[in-house]
């Protein structure tokens, strides 16, 4: 087993904080309270070469329309993972992890969409890694939404990464 499969927190273990990071959430509660509301999951990660580690945030959003939305913010630090289809993996695995969950918990699938954090574009190296990401969350029957639509990823994810 490697470094980062060790550091890896399984899900129930992880902790979920408000979007300005002062308040303790508990998830289920989160969901219980929002099951009325759509769900956005967005998951990104930056790499700290000093640290040598990775940090990866996932943002779970509650949305209704005309309403808003509320977040819910997990973070977790792993070693260094240098490869950027390993890190675009792990990130669509996390937000995968935070679906199933959620799917067990809210009465439709279609109202939870998967935000990657991948450009529809091979100008840009995550393009070429597009296909594969997106044939992960369709094959778990979750919608998936990509650059440019996806901020729960690249927005709010990314703001607290």
């Amino acid at each position: 087993m490697s470094k980062i499969q060790e550091q890896y927190k399984p899900f129930k273990e992880w902790k979920w904080v408000d979007y300005s990071g002062t308040k303790t959430l508990n998830i289920e509660q989160f969901i219980s309270d929002n099951k009325d509301r759509y769900f956005f999951i967005g998951t990104d990660s930056q790499n700290y070469s000093k640290k040598r580690q990775t940090i990866f945030t996932t943002a779970l959003i509650s949305y209704k329309i005309r309403s808003g939305g509320l977040v819910a913010l997990h973070k977790d630090k792993i070693p260094m993972v240098e490869h950027l289809r390993q890190r675009l993996l792990m990130e669509a695995m996390r937000s995968l992890e935070v679906a199933w969950f959620l799917d067990q918990k809210v009465a439709k699938k279609n109202i939870i969409g998967i935000h990657l954090d991948v450009n529809e574009s091979l100008k840009f190296k995550s393009g070429k890694y597009k296909e594969e990401l997106i044939g992960l969350i369709a094959a778990q029957g979750f919608n998936c939404i990509i650059k440019p639509d996806a901020w729960a990823a690249s927005k709010v994810a990314d703001s607290r990464c």
